[in-house]
């Protein structure tokens, strides 16, 4: 029988799998691949849920302290059913784990909550079911390696590969055909390294842009559900020429790190729509060149960084005291006192238009530049 190519195909299987094993065992049932994201659950029914169970459904994956846990069980080489006796201090209830192996790798696991009543007995009979689940897992985890190949060469700026990779992907049902696309690329930050803040692309993507009412519709919404606490994407100019979309990747990158810095803004940022920030495409040093000798500049050079906050607050409240003060936690009079200082410091006049303008487009060109380099 020939192997199901289709990831929906994929999918559906696997929640069969899931559904049976729960079935089969008496108890509710989760699917996690190797990186502990969840691939399908099963109802969970009566059974009292234990918070890393339903942390895992809400949020897609299990924490990295609770994946740490779990691996240093042995479940990532065992060949059969594993019991974790449970961890009462990370709130994590006894359960077993039945690997998802195939060609002797681990792809993935299936987890089934010790209940009672279980019978441990009856793990041997979900055996081949969460075999079964290895074979799809590897065919998942190949299709969505090619996949990520794929973007990556439509993504070259080489029109000829671009092109080929275009048709690969409207052939395998990935890619509407006869639409300008739109490229969107997801970020999050990891740590900061001095004046850099390290961050990562969680998600590049390239969508059709097939709505005329709405082209940037589809993108927005898809990349709204992949955004998370700390994610933030961008999204940009949709274009009609595949070797156009190495520049609407750099668009969507730089205004994933305008997000990323400036939390204020919407979560998902459209590069069209970025403003003033798109000078953030011409990189760290042209972002530095800018700022260089403005009012800003010259705050950053004698205060201390409570003061350059209370300035950047302060503007992005378009002046407001009230709402200034309540967002730094602070009396109105405390405020009025950081803002004289403010003034003195950096050579202005807040009630001026120009030099505030100015201070308030360095210090947000400021805050995004550990964010470019």
């Amino acid at each position: 029988m020939a192997e199901p190519s289709s990831p929906a195909v994929w999918a559906a299987e696997l929640q069969d799998i899931v559904d049976d094993v729960s079935g089969l065992l008496g108890a509710p049932a989760v699917l996690e691949d190797i990186s502990f994201s969840l691939i399908a659950y099963s109802s969970q029914g009566s059974v009292d849920v234990d918070p890393v169970r339903a942390a895992t459904i809400l949020g897609k994956t299990a924490t990295p302290a609770v994946r740490a846990w779990f691996e240093e069980q042995g479940i990532a080489t065992a060949t059969g059913p594993v019991r974790l006796p449970g961890d009462p201090e990370q709130r994590i209830a006894a359960r077993f784990c039945l690997p998802a192996r195939s060609a002797d790798v681990t792809q993935g696991y299936l987890w089934v909550l010790e209940s009672a009543g279980f019978d441990p007995a009856r793990l041997a009979l979900a055996e081949p079911l969460a075999r079964r689940a290895g074979e799809l897992l590897a065919l998942r985890r190949r299709g969505v390696d090619e996949h990520q190949r794929l973007v990556g060469e439509l993504l070259s700026g080489d029109e000829e590969l671009a092109s080929v990779a275009r048709t690969a992907l409207i052939a395998r049902g990935e890619l509407s055909a006869g639409w300008p696309l739109a490229v969107v690329v997801v970020r999050a930050a990891v740590l900061p390294v001095g004046k850099t803040v390290v961050t990562t692309v969680v998600s590049e993507f390239v969508i059709a842009a097939d709505d005329p009412a709405d082209p940037l519709g589809p993108a927005l919404r898809r990349a709204s559900r992949l955004v998370g606490e700390h994610g933030r994407a961008g999204i940009g100019t949709p274009r009609d020429n595949v070797r156009d979309l190495a520049a609407a990747r750099h668009e969507a990158d730089s205004a994933a790190r305008v997000a990323l810095a400036r939390p204020q803004l919407e979560p998902v940022l459209n590069w069209a729509a970025l403003g003033f920030y798109r000078i953030v495409g011409q990189g760290a040093a042209a972002v530095e060149a800018l700022v260089a000798g403005t009012p800003a500049a010259l705050l950053h050079s004698r205060a201390d960084a409570e003061l350059v906050r209370t300035a950047l607050v302060y503007l992005d409240q378009a002046g407001h005291a009230a709402r200034t003060a309540a967002a730094l936690s602070v009396h109105r009079q405390t405020l009025y006192y950081r803002l004289e200082k403010i003034e003195q410091l950096c050579g202005v006049d807040l009630d001026q238009g120009e030099p505030r303008l100015q201070l308030h487009v360095g210090l947000a060109l400021t805050e995004i530049l550990p964010f470019l380099r």
